[in-house]
């Protein structure tokens, strides 16, 4: 099979199609997404603990063989998975909540262990699918995993809508969850770096403000940019200037939920959340199932949250496109192939 190989460099390489195990299904892989930390593993910021290495874990494909101890009705279905299958034991796993489990982060599929679905084909554990309604395309169910996230940071605000939320970050994170908040009801504001996502937010009635890097690390000028203080800040920018600005930006026992990981980042000050008696919840992942829901509701359009299509022979121009300031979602698409009809 054709796939995506890290191995010092990013290459398109032939690799042994996966073998089907017992409790696994091959996936022939529709359209996977370039995430932030696909971009780290490549760029080194991340570990890569395997080597040749393929990466990818945000995708969406069909089910084409089931292996021993799975109910052959998943043939022929749609799906997407989360990268890690979980103990089953651990209090994390019993609460449903399989992406904090301890032994799941050592197996993380497509992150530098775990061979991923920047491929022809891949093999997941079959308790990690979620099968996706027909009438979702693939470049919607894609996003699943990044709408998980997003509903995951929704469900710890405390207090309703339509009470204020600060968002600090206006890229393809800051960007969707702002989207998701103004149509759960809540008053967003948006804080970022790209002055051409103004037209995006304006035009469904979201405060936007493009600022660079000098100002948000002067402290005089935040007060002026946000007005009256937050009670929420979600944390989307990725930098330790952002995540200051966030938490500076809320009033006393204010709550600051991060999605970001600061991956290669130098460390905040935070005294100021002792200071301020600063709540700060952090935000990793979240069920795909209400996320395919979410997206077949239609609340928000997600496409114009993907400038990027490439098929995976042009993979690493794809990464290229995905790296650079001001990109938004960058997907890799199956070409049709005589085995599909």
């Amino acid at each position: 099979m054709q796939a995506l190989v890290l191995d010092g460099r990013l290459r398109i390489g032939q690799l042994p199609r996966p073998s089907v195990a017992a409790g696994r299904v091959i996936v022939r892989v529709d359209a996977c997404s370039i995430s932030r930390t696909d971009l780290d593993l490549v760029a080194g910021r991340r570990p890569v603990q395997v080597r040749p290495a393929v990466l990818g874990h945000q995708f969406v494909g069909t089910v084409v063989e089931v292996g021993e101890r799975v109910d052959p009705a998943w043939s022929g279905r749609r799906v997407v998975a989360r990268p890690n299958p979980g103990c089953r034991r651990c209090t994390a796993c019993r609460e449903a909540r399989p992406w904090l489990c301890e032994d799941a982060r050592s197996s993380g599929l497509g992150m530098g262990l775990v061979d991923g679905a920047f491929a022809d084909y891949v093999s997941v554990a079959v308790e990690t699918l979620t099968h996706v309604p027909d009438k979702l395309d693939d470049e919607d169910a894609v996003l699943a995993y990044a709408v998980a996230v997003g509903l995951e940071a929704i469900a710890q605000i405390k207090g309703d809508p339509p009470q204020r939320v600060l968002v600090v970050g206006d890229g393809n994170m800051g960007l969707l969850l702002t989207l998701m908040l103004h149509a759960a009801g809540f008053t967003v504001s948006t804080i970022g770096r790209h002055p051409s996502r103004r037209e995006l937010l304006w035009r469904s009635g979201i405060a936007f403000r493009a600022v660079d890097d000098s100002v948000i690390q002067t402290p005089e000028s935040w007060l002026e940019l946000i007005g009256e203080p937050f009670g929420v800040a979600v944390e989307c920018a990725g930098r330790s200037s952002g995540l200051e600005f966030a938490a500076r930006a809320l009033r006393p026992r204010g709550q600051l939920i991060m999605v970001s990981d600061h991956v290669g980042q130098p460390g905040a000050a935070l005294g100021f959340l002792v200071e301020r008696e600063l709540e700060m919840v952090g935000v990793g992942c979240g069920p795909l199932g209400p996320a395919l829901e979410f997206l077949a509701s239609r609340a928000v359009d997600v496409l114009p949250l993907i400038d990027g299509k490439y098929a995976l022979d042009d993979g690493v121009a794809a990464f290229q496109r995905a790296g650079q300031r001001g990109s938004l979602r960058t997907i890799l698409l199956r070409r049709p192939r005589p085995e599909d009809v």
